[in-house]
This record gives structure tokens, C-alpha cells and sequence, in this order.
């Protein structure tokens, strides 16, 4: 039963890596996929460390920056590390297929850890919300990693920083109000419409992100 839950968990993770990396016109090599994978895996240690430490009492100030922040930084912290530099990371829509491998090595772990926990229902409803959820979330951060990356390359350091802020905090703020309203739909029922409309609009939103990105990718540095 233990393993028939793991293999639930996986599945949507495996799903979303095939959807975002038949995108991929380059197809990045599958050895720093992996890497990348096994990177966001390990985000969840200093995750999970950073919200035992962060108690915030509001319920959105907590969602937002002692859930969303938190995870959203631990998986920006293991791009910076392993692919800002890596020379495999050269065209624009790597940072989308890198930010959601990442993001979905965090996403298995986790799923793992709640699947076991929950069951059945639970495998289904995190198939649904929650896996999407954090893959949405990547595509942000990696719309943004992109051009801070572009920036690097050509020496401007303020816009630079400028992006790699807002691939931290654009995230965080869509997956601060994705937590709020998932953990009080049980409480305001209204909030559950909400939720399947926040849900609803930014999946199109990132679904055609990823096309137009794709459609679009180029070099980071372009020749003269």
C-alpha cells in the first residue's frame, strides 16, 4: 500500500517534468535535470527548518512569509547554487525547465511525506492543487530568472537584482494567497470558489507562459 501511495505521489511530479520538458526546442541534458531534481529535493530541509523557526500569528502573514517565503526562497537559494553558473543553463526557457524541476524535486518529497500521512484523498486533492501548484509557482520564478540572468551576462547589476527580487517575491506572493485559501476553505466556505478560480487562472496563465516562452527562446547572449 506504502508503495502504491509513493507511485501516486510521483505521478503528477513525472507528468508536469514530461509537459515542461517536451517544450524544451534544446532539450537540456538529463544528467543536470537530475541534478536539478535531486537539488530541490534537498530544498526541503532548510524549508522545513526556516518554518519551524518563522511563527507568524496572522493566518495570510504566515502563508505568505512563514509558508510561501520560506519555500519559495529555499528553492531560489538551490538555483543560484547549482544552475545560475552551469553552462548548461544558456537559453531562456532553460530557467523555466531548471526553476520547475527544482520546484517539483521539492514538490515529490513533500508529496511523499502527505500521501502516507492522508491516503488516497489525499494523493488525489495534491494531484489536483498542490503538485500544479508548485509548478506554477516555478514558472514564475523562471520567467523572472531568465531576464535576471540576461542582465548578468551584459554587466547590469541593478536590473539584474531587480529580477532575481522579483523571482523570489512575484512566487511568493501567488503561492502565499494559494495557501491561505487552502487552509481557510474549511473554515469560509466561500474561500473554496476562490481558491478554484485562483487556481484556474493561474494555471492558464503559466500554461501559456510556457508556450510563449518556448516559442520565443533564444540564447542569453545574442551575437551582434
Amino acid at each position: 500500500m506504502i508503495a502504491l501511495l509513493i507511485l501516486l505521489a510521483l505521478l503528477p511530479v513525472a507528468a508536469i517534468l514530461f509537459f515542461i520538458y517536451r517544450h524544451d526546442h534544446d532539450p537540456e541534458p538529463m544528467r543536470t535535470i537530475v541534478f536539478a531534481f535531486l537539488w530541490g529535493c534537498v530544498s526541503v530541509v532548510p524549508a522545513l527548518l526556516g518554518e519551524w523557526v518563522v511563527d507568524i500569528e496572522d493566518p495570510f502573514l504566515n502563508a505568505t512569509f512563514g509558508i510561501a517565503f520560506v519555500e519559495e526562497a529555499a528553492k531560489l537559494a538551490m538555483l543560484m547554487l547549482y544552475i545560475w553558473k552551469h553552462a548548461d543553463f544558456n537559453d531562456s526557457f532553460d530557467a523555466i525547465v531548471y526553476s520547475v524541476t527544482v520546484s517539483l524535486g521539492f514538490a515529490a518529497v513533500e508529496n511523499i511525506m502527505y500521501v502516507i500521512n492522508g491516503g488516497l484523498d489525499v494523493a488525489i486533492l495534491r494531484a489536483l492543487f498542490s503538485i500544479p501548484g508548485h509548478a506554477t509557482f516555478a514558472i514564475l520564478m523562471g520567467y523572472y530568472f531568465a531576464k535576471a540572468k540576461t542582465h548578468f551576462y551584459y554587466g547590469r547589476r541593478q536590473q539584474q537584482y531587480t529580477y532575481l527580487a522579483l523571482a523570489l517575491m512575484v512566487p511568493t506572493l501567488a503561492h502565499g494567497i494559494y495557501d491561505f485559501l487552502a487552509m481557510t476553505a474549511q473554515d469560509h466556505e466561500e474561500r473554496i470558489m476562490l481558491l478554484l478560480g485562483f487556481v484556474g487562472v493561474i494555471d492558464i496563465i503559466c500554461i501559456i507562459m510556457v508556450r510563449v516562452a518556448a516559442k520565443n527562446d533564444k540564447p542569453m547572449v545574442q551575437d551582434n
